[in-house]
């Protein structure tokens, strides 16, 4: 029963923890379809290190409410799966080609790559990236919600 609610959760702090991450990726996506020039080539690494913090943060937050590692690990893992899927998909929408300024949706890719090949290439090697980075981040992000949680509940 321990492991159950320690991968699971038990009340409905897995669904804020989401829900967070969700509002994130949709303010990140419209950065990033929207033409909006802060988030050109320069800007995509802020943008991309904040939605990943935020998902480190409610790992971080379901660690500390007793939420559920699965629910740390999925928030890390789909943002970080955001970052190489979103952006060249809208580049794909949006017929985005490489041209004279570079690309007009920043991409994770800093070679010439088409937005199609990027896609691929992003749904290729993301997944495991963002294994990678979940399990890491992740769970460390868990564990020190959870040693706070354990230091504040003390007497």
């Amino acid at each position: 029963m321990v492991s159950r609610a320690l991968l699971l959760s038990t009340d409905r702090t897995p669904k804020r923890a989401l829900g967070v991450v969700a509002a994130a990726f949709v303010a990140a996506s419209l950065l990033v379809v929207l033409p909006w020039e802060p988030t050109g080539a320069a800007g995509r690494y802020p943008l991309w290190a904040a939605l990943i913090a935020v998902a480190v943060g409610a790992a971080g937050d379901a660690g500390r409410r007793r939420g559920g590692l699965l629910v740390g690990w999925g928030a890390v893992f789909l943002a970080t799966v955001w970052v190489f899927v979103v952006p060249p998909l809208a580049a794909l929408a949006r017929g985005d080609t490489l041209g004279d300024g570079g690309y007009a949706v920043p991409r994770p890719s800093v070679v010439a790559l088409r937005p199609r090949a990027e896609l691929l290439t992003g749904l290729r090697i993301g997944p495991v990236v963002a294994l990678v980075v979940a399990l890491t981040l992740g769970s460390a992000a868990f564990v020190a919600g959870a040693a706070v949680r354990r230091r504040t509940d003390r007497p």
